[in-house]
């Protein structure tokens, strides 16, 4: 299993962030892609590429990913520009993660179209298959509904091509991107299907709803390898968290780090070989750590 660590705030020191996660033994660090998010108050988030640079200069050894770059802020072309400089600045340790967006609230209160949830899957496929010919070092000429581009070349060119991963969570998506990728990582789409995250519905998931998702993108790509998203809780205050998501799948993520490490382990026997470490609660990925060593 890989564990990666997903940074979800803004830090006033992002460098030193990354280098912590990589000293407790994680695999990967990651950046999500927004402003802010909106749930019982608001979160500021940083700057997906100033971050990724930033833990890039930070780190030797772990792979570095946008989770995820948002498809309604991002072009595609400037997308594939990113990750291959990306690639190029962290010596070959990217991974070009790309996912459609989700929050209706930092869209609105731009200024910026939220599109309905079949608009911004169809935007996301014509995307991915932008992406996956611009980062191989390929001209794309491409003509979607939503997207018209050609485009000669770009670079700078690593000696070898980032791989691409998507976030898919929806039945279309997982049917549809997964065959275009190297990677994907499962999202439970319900739970932002409206525009927000519903705690009601993450609370709802269960293991056999995350087998069905493996056997649903295995289905379309058996050589896919696949993620999952998670949120860990550990430490103090884990009683209001265990309340809210009760018993389902990420309600076994918050309490005593040991047991939430072989609640994560346990998304193995799914055929999940990477897991994307998120936090409701301070500390929680420090406290987790130790039990996820290698």
């Amino acid at each position: 299993m890989q564990w990666f660590a997903n940074l979800t705030s803004a830090v006033d020191d992002p460098a030193g962030w990354a280098r912590d996660r990589e000293a407790e033994g994680y695999d990967g660090v990651a950046c999500s892609d927004h402003f802010w998010v909106s749930r019982q108050h608001v979160t500021p988030f940083p700057h997906l590429w100033v971050t990724l640079a930033t833990m890039a200069a930070a780190t030797e050894r772990a792979v570095l990913q946008p989770a995820f770059a948002n498809n309604l802020f991002r072009h595609p072309v400037e997308f594939a520009q990113a990750s291959l400089s990306m690639q190029v600045v962290s010596g070959g340790r990217f991974e070009a993660g790309l996912g459609a967006g989700w929050a209706r609230d930092e869209m609105e209160r731009t200024g910026q179209e939220f599109p309905d949830g079949r608009t911004r899957a169809r935007m996301f496929h014509e995307a991915v298959q932008i992406v996956r010919e611009v980062v191989a070092g390929r001209p794309c000429r491409f003509e979607g509904e939503h997207y018209r581009v050609d485009v000669p070349a770009l670079g700078p060119l690593p000696a070898t091509p980032p791989p691409v991963t998507a976030s898919v969570g929806s039945p279309w998506t997982m049917r549809n991107i997964t065959p275009l990728v190297d990677r994907v990582e499962l999202k439970m789409g319900r739970s932002t299907r409206g525009g927000g995250l519903d705690m009601a519905e993450l609370a709802s998931v269960t293991l056999a709803e995350v087998q069905e998702m493996v056997d649903t993108v295995k289905s379309a790509n058996p050589d896919v390898k696949v993620s999952i998203l998670t949120f860990v809780g550990c430490g103090p205050h884990v009683s209001a968290m265990q309340q809210v998501l009760g018993d389902g799948l990420y309600g076994s993520m918050v309490g005593e780090p040991e047991r939430v490490a072989e609640n994560l382990f346990a998304l193995g026997e799914l055929g999940i070989d990477r897991v994307q470490v998120s936090q409701w609660l301070p500390g929680s990925m420090t406290a987790v750590a130790p039990f996820l060593a290698h």
